[in-house]
C-alpha cells in the first residue's frame, strides 16, 4: 500500500508538471495574440489622429483602452521615435529608459513580445508584465506613423495556472485516495488468502499435512486453498500407504535375515548331530561334538536377539575385543568344513597372520561363513576352496577363494547391494550385504575380484589390534 501511495504520488507530480507546462504555453501565446490584437486595433482606430498629430485626442482614448482591456499601460511612439502618448500611471515605473526603448521599439517592422519587469511606487514589488509593439502603417504605404506599446499583467495567467494546478491535486488527492482504499480491499481479498496459503505451503513442508486452509473468497483463491487441501489429503493418504509397505519390506527383510543367518548354524547342527548318529565316537569326540553343536546354538540365540533388538529399533553394538586371527579363522574352518559335508569340495586353509585383531568374532564369522556359503554355490558341489590369512605392519588379511564359475563386471558392481542374486538356489541375497555391513563395522574393507571360468577370492583387511593380547580361543580342536 505505501508503495502504491507513492506510484500515485509521483504520477500526480509528474501530471501537475507536464500540463501546467503545456498550459503555461498555451496561455502564453493566448495573451500575446490578444495584446498584438489590442495594439493593432489601438493603432487602426487612432491613425487620423496620429497623422493629424492630434495627440491629446490619442491620450483619451488611451486612457479608454487601457481600462477596457484590463491594460497596465498604453505607450505611443511618434514616427520620430518620440514618446507622444502614455497612460502616465504614476505607479509604474519602467525597468529601461524609455528613450532606449523608444528607439528599439521604432526599429521593429513587426510585432515584436517580450516579457519585462515594472517596479510600484506604492508596493516596491517587481511585477512581470507582458509587453507588446506593434507597428501602424496604412495599406496604401509602407510608411511607419506610430508604434504602438501596450503592457498586459500575466496575474490572470498565473490564476488560471494556480487554478489549474489546484484542481489536477484536488483530482490527484481523490485518486490517492481511492487508489489506496483499492489496494486495501486487493491486499484484503487477495492478499490475505494468498498469505494463507503460503504459511500452508510452508506448515506442509514442515512435515504438517494436517493442516487446513481456510479461505471464503469465493472466487479461483477459495478453490485454489480447497485444491491444497485435497492435495494435502492424498499425499497423507499415499504416505501412510507407503509406510505400511515399508514395514511390510522391514518384516520381510527381518524374516530373510533370520532365515539367511540361522540357516548356516543349522547345517552345522545337522553335520555333527549326523556324525554322533553314524559313527562310535569315543567320548572325548562325542563331547567336542556336543559342544560344537552347543556353540551354534547360543551363536543362533544371540542373531534371534539381535533380530528382537532390530525389531525394537535398538541398534545392534559391535562388542570388540583382541583376538589371535589364526586361530579365530582355525575355528571358522571347522565350520565350514561341517558346511561343506556331503560334497565334493576340498578345503584348503593356509595361515600366515601371528598377530592379534580387534574383533567381534561371532559377528566377524557371520560374515566369513557368508562368503564360504556363497562359494559352495558357486562350485556346485565339487572344486577346491581355499582360505588364507596374512599380516602387514597395520592390517590382518583374510582371503576366500574359489576356482568356480566367476563373476562378469556387472555381477561384481552389484554383488554387495542388497538383494542382489546370481546364481543361487534360494536365498534373497542379503548375504553379502550383511557382509560388508559387518567389515565396515570393523573398520575394515572387503573386495573381490573375478573372472568369468577362472574363480573368486573375496579379500577382507581388518586392523591389527593396538596392542597384542594372549590370544584367545572358543573351541579347541582334537
Amino acid at each position: 500500500m505505501l508503495l502504491t501511495g507513492l506510484l500515485v504520488g509521483l504520477i500526480i507530480l509528474l501530471v501537475m508538471v507536464l500540463v501546467s507546462r503545456d498550459t503555461r504555453g498555451l496561455i502564453l501565446e493566448e495573451t500575446q495574440a490578444r495584446g498584438i490584437a489590442i495594439a493593432q486595433l489601438f493603432g487602426a482606430t487612432n491613425l487620423n489622429h496620429l497623422k493629424l498629430y492630434d495627440f491629446s485626442s490619442v491620450q483619451q482614448n488611451a486612457a479608454v483602452a487601457k481600462r477596457d482591456n484590463d491594460l497596465l499601460y498604453i505607450i505611443v511612439y511618434s514616427k520620430e521615435g518620440l514618446t507622444v502618448v502614455h497612460t502616465d500611471d504614476p505607479s509604474l515605473v519602467m525597468s529601461s529608459d524609455p528613450s532606449s526603448e523608444a528607439a528599439d521599439s521604432m526599429k521593429r517592422k513587426s510585432a515584436f513580445v517580450r516579457e519585462i519587469e515594472v517596479e510600484s511606487h506604492f508596493s516596491g514589488k517587481h511585477q512581470r508584465v507582458f509587453d507588446v509593439s506593434v507597428p501602424v502603417k496604412t495599406p496604401e504605404s509602407a510608411r511607419r506613423w506610430a508604434t504602438i506599446r501596450v503592457g498586459i499583467s500575466p496575474d490572470r495567467l498565473y490564476r488560471s495556472l494556480a487554478q489549474i494546478r489546484a484542481q489536477i491535486l484536488q483530482i490527484g488527492l481523490i485518486g490517492l485516495f481511492f487508489g489506496l482504499l483499492g489496494a486495501f480491499v486487493v491486499a484484503e481479498r487477495i492478499g490475505a488468502p494468498i498469505s494463507k496459503l503460503m504459511m500452508g505451503s510452508l506448515r506442509a513442508a514442515e512435515g504438517d499435512l494436517l493442516h487446513r486452509i481456510e479461505v471464503h473468497s469465493g472466487d479461483e483463491l477459495e478453490s485454489l486453498a480447497a485444491n491444497f487441501n485435497y492435495m494435502m489429503d492424498q499425499i497423507k493418504s499415499n504416505q501412510e500407504e507407503r509406510i505400511k509397505s515399508e514395514r511390510l519390506a522391514a518384516v520381510g527383510h527381518m524374516v530373510n535375515s533370520i532365515v539367511h543367518d540361522c540357516r548356516t548354524p543349522i547345517t552345522v547342527i545337522k553335520g555333527f548331530a549326523s556324525v554322533l548318529e553314524d559313527f562310535d565316537l569315543s567320548r572325548e569326540k562325542s563331547q567336542e561334538c556336543l559342544r560344537f553343536i552347543d556353540f551354534e546354538v547360543e551363536r543362533m540365540e544371540r542373531m534371534l536377539e539381535e533380530i528382537l533388538q532390530f525389531a525394537r529399533d535398538q541398534k545392534t553394538r559391535m562388542v570388540l575385543v583382541d583376538y589371535h586371527c589364526d586361530q579365530f579363522v582355525r575355528e571358522c574352518v571347522v565350520e565350514i568344513s561341517a558346511l561343506l559335508k556331503s560334497t565334493q569340495i576340498a578345503l584348503s586353509p593356509e595361515f600366515g597372520c601371528d598377530s592379534s585383531i580387534r574383533m567381534d568374532p561371532d559377528k566377524l564369522r557371520r560374515a566369513i561363513l557368508n562368503i564360504a556359503a556363497n562359494a559352495k554355490e558357486a562350485l556346485r558341489g565339487r572344486g577346491e576352496l581355499k582360505i588364507t590369512t596374512r599380516s602387514s605392519q597395520s592390517y590382518a588379511l583374510i582371503a576366500i577363494s574359489d576356482n568356480g564359475a566367476g563373476m562378469t563386471e556387472q555381477v561384481k558392481k552389484k554383488v554387495f547391494d542388497p538383494f542382489f542374486t546370481h546364481g543361487k538356489s534360494g536365498g534373497f541375497g542379503l548375504g553379502m550385504s550383511i557382509t560388508k555391513s559387518i567389515i565396515d563395522g570393523h573398520s575394515g574393507t572387503i573386495s573381490v575380484e573375478s573372472q568369468p571360468g577362472l574363480g573368486t577370492t573375496f579379500s577382507i583387511q581388518i586392523p591389527l589390534s593396538v596392542s597384542q593380547e594372549k590370544p584367545r580361543s572358543m573351541v579347541h580342536s582334537a
